[in-house]
């Protein structure tokens, strides 16, 4: 097995299954404008980090409060989150990379209050040394954080994998000097994984052969 000692993971729409909840929520935000729905395949194309440019695609940002529309969004977003659960293969990716003595941390731009609710609700909070939301609620990038943990526990280039489901976890990856495997199942276009340096993947249950 290749020799990794740390894996960074991403939390929503890698181990968490929510891209309909974020969709949905979209959605009503559109519904309170007037405005029509945009589809699985739009949301795929415009999401990305900094999240403020999908806001700028789907809504007349010239006219909207930013502030608002974070609030709504994540509003929304909580109450669609009922209907959702852990990517298929989640659980069992986790307990095995744990039974190889592997560090686990998820590095999310989700709010770390919100983060570490969800990380409790599925019983995990004991798979991972260490949890890593963002401060707010503006998805902004993960890297520095990712940066500042490996730093702590002494990482060396070369063991770390990075698993996620957007390009900016390949830049991120980049610049850890760390491998990277994206899910093609989560909340960024195919098309758009296919442009990053990175093994791709259609669910986590192929994970565990893909790095052996």
């Amino acid at each position: 097995m290749t020799e990794y000692t740390h894996i960074i993971w991403d939390w929503n729409g890698t181990l968490l299954n929510d891209v309909n909840a974020s969709l949905s929520s979209v959605n009503d935000m559109l519904d309170m404008r007037g405005m029509p729905h945009i589809d699985l395949d739009f949301y795929k194309e415009c999401i990305g980090v900094p999240i403020r440019k999908f806001y700028d695609r789907v809504f007349d940002m010239e006219k909207e409060d930013y502030s608002i529309i974070i609030k709504q969004y994540n509003e929304g977003y909580l109450r669609h989150l009922a209907d959702c659960g852990l990517t298929d293969g989640a659980r069992e990716a986790i307990e095995f990379f744990a039974s190889c003595g592997m560090h686990q941390a998820v590095v999310s731009s989700s709010n770390n209050d919100q983060l570490c609710m969800n990380i409790r609700k599925y019983g995990l909070e004991d798979c991972f040394e260490a949890v890593l939301g963002s401060a707010d609620y503006y998805a902004g990038s993960k890297i520095d954080r990712a940066r500042d943990y490996l730093a702590k526990t002494g990482a060396e280039n070369g063991g770390i994998l990075v698993i996620g489901d957007l390009e900016h976890d390949a830049d991120m990856a980049k610049e850890l000097g760390a491998d990277c495997v994206l899910l093609t199942s989560g909340h960024e276009h195919i098309s758009r994984l296919r442009r990053a340096d990175a093994r791709l993947i259609d669910d986590l249950h192929a994970l565990i052969d893909c790095i052996k």
